[in-house]
Parts: C-alpha cells; structure tokens; sequence
C-alpha cells in the first residue's frame, strides 16, 4: 500500500503542477503568489484538521520548543520560499522542464546530510549524483520551443531554489518528526507559519493582480491537488520504507510530460532531449536514494 500511495502522490503532484501552468497563462491569468496562497489555504484547513485528532490523540504532549521551531523554519523553507519559486518557474519555463530540475532536491538534500550530519556517500549515491547531473545537462540544452537558445536562465535558477527549499523543508521536517512524530501536527505549523508569510507578503506589496480571481475552480483544482500529493506521501512513507516511497514520487516528472501533452496543447512542446534528460535523472535520483 505504501507504494501505491507514492505514485498516487506523484499523479496528484504533476496533475497540480499541470493545472498551476494552465490558470498562471490563461486568457485571464492569476499571479504565480496568488496560486500559491490558495494552496497554503488549503493546506492549513486540511492539516488542521487532521492535527486536531492527532491532538485529541496526545500528539501535542510531544511537541517542544526544538520541534515546534523547526516545523516552522520547514514551512519557511519547503511551502514559502520552495513553492513560490517552483510556481514562478513553471511560469517562465513550463512544469515539464521545472520538474526536471527540482530532481536536484536530491543532490541537494544528500549534500545538506553531508555538511550538517557527516553523512558520507556511498559508492550508488555517486553515480546516481553523476546520472543526475547528467540528465540535467540534457534538460538544460534541451532548445526552448519558439527559442533559438536554451530555456529562460531565470527559470532555470527559480527553479533550483525551488529545489533547495524543498530539500531544507524536507530535512528540517525530518528532524522536527525525529522529536514529534506527529506528520500532521508539523504539516500544520508548517501551513499556517505559510500562510502568515504569504498573506504579509501579498499585503506589503500590494499587487492588484496578486488577489484578482484566486478562488476559480482551476487554482483550487491546483491547489486541492497538491493537497492530496502530499496526504498521500505522508501515506507512504508510514507504510513502506522512505528510499522506495521517494524515487516512485519522482516519477511525477514523467507524469507532468505526459499530463502536459493532453492538457497544454500548443502551450508546452517537449523535445526529445528533455524526455531523455528526465528518464536520466529518474534514475539517477533512485540510485542516491536506494545506494
């Protein structure tokens, strides 16, 4: 079951990366922020609500100040600064090739348990590293539609700091569940540190095109969507072991490819290079993660 729940996840995810490009370059778009604040919404009424019974279960008994901060600086990392970049880069490069890239999570997340736990790599993680790399590279040269040159150089560095967000999101979430082991107790203070953070943000500065038309059924289609990938991976990876639960979630690359061609018709065209480029880093992320 934990398996099915990993590639269940992966559908939900690339379904909700798919609809973010649609609503974010329609005829009547809504800001990449805005998008992103619906999601943390309904983040925070989800995960509230599933804490409330891991509350009434003693699961707040276990929660310290050490825990407590760093579901915090997880939602800080992983929902506020990696999701507002992933949503911006999907923006100026399209979800297929953002996807790609944030497979370097993976790089990211081993070099981040190098540094911080001395953690050193074993022989697979190297060449999945390499495989990786690789992969990226072929992504990357890979021509953009309608371009004589590679894809958006911004896009592409949005979308690896969408990358280490998600890694230091993911690591700091691990420690916290280390001291807490309540999945939905962290992924609520996690929510709703978000959305204090991204509704102070859209209030700073203001953008009339930030808050126009949030609520339409393709941005809660989205964000509900996001919700349940991550419902079910939390799913997962109680029932199976992480590594396994992982490299199937990555395959929502592969997922994002094909959902794209149906539903962004004549809006993202994918060449061979960033299918190749994807199959490489597939498996390059499942040799770090099971080496």
């Amino acid at each position: 079951m934990g398996e099915l729940f990993a590639l269940l996840a992966a559908v939900a995810f690339a379904l909700a990366t798919v609809l973010s490009r649609r609503f974010m370059v329609g005829p009547n778009p809504v800001a990449p922020e805005a998008g992103v604040f619906v999601s943390i919404v309904t983040n925070v009424v989800v995960f509230g609500v599933l804490a409330g019974f891991e509350g009434a279960r003693g699961a707040l008994s276990t929660l310290t100040p050490q825990s407590f901060l760093l579901f915090v600086l997880g939602g800080l990392c992983g929902t506020v600064a990696g999701r507002n970049l992933s949503y911006q880069s999907v923006l100026r490069i399209g979800p297929s090739r953002s996807t790609a890239i944030r497979l370097s999570n993976t790089l990211f997340a081993a070099l981040i348990g190098l540094v911080g736990l001395r953690e050193l790599p074993r022989p697979g993680q190297l060449v999945g590293a390499a495989l990786i790399t690789v992969g990226l590279w072929l992504v990357l040269r890979e021509r953009a539609p309608g371009s004589r040159g590679p894809a958006d150089p911004v896009g592409v560095l949005l979308a690896v700091g969408g990358a280490v967000g998600f890694a230091l999101g993911d690591t700091l979430r691990r420690a916290g569940l280390q001291i807490t082991p309540s999945p939905f107790v962290g992924a609520a203070i996690g929510a709703f540190t978000a959305l204090v953070v991204q509704t102070g943000w859209l209030a700073l500065w203001s953008r009339p095109q930030a808050s126009e038309r949030p609520w339409r059924a393709d941005v809660l289609a989205s964000a509900l969507a996001n919700t349940a990938a991550i419902l079910l991976l939390f799913l997962g990876l109680q029932r199976s072991p992480v590594a396994n639960v992982a490299v199937l979630y990555n395959l929502q690359v592969l997922l994002v490819i094909l959902l794209s061609r149906w539903m962004l018709r004549g809006d993202e065209q994918l060449g061979s290079g960033l299918v190749v480029g994807s199959l490489v880093c597939v498996a390059g992320t499942a040799a770090v993660l099971l080496g």
